[in-house]
């Protein structure tokens, strides 16, 4: 399993992963939005997506754990 982290504070604008999706390395995962620019966070390698912990209009911390992939 492999945690991808938000790299920041931030408030959640999309969730681009879906649960059981097929993700390739540097799709895009989550936008964040901090410091009034956007941050996308993307696939740190190719898998399946197995839990969304976020949803739009969340905020959350630095190393919050947003996708986790199998």
């Amino acid at each position: 399993m492999v945690q991808v982290n938000a790299p920041m504070v931030g408030k959640v604008l999309s969730v681009d992963a879906k649960v059981g999706a097929q993700v390739k390395k540097n799709d895009v995962l989550v936008t964040l939005e901090a410091m009034k620019m956007l941050f996308k966070v993307y696939a740190p390698s190719s898998g399946e997506v197995a839990e969304v912990n976020v949803g739009s209009g969340d905020v959350v911390n630095t190393d919050t754990v947003l996708v986790t992939l199998k």
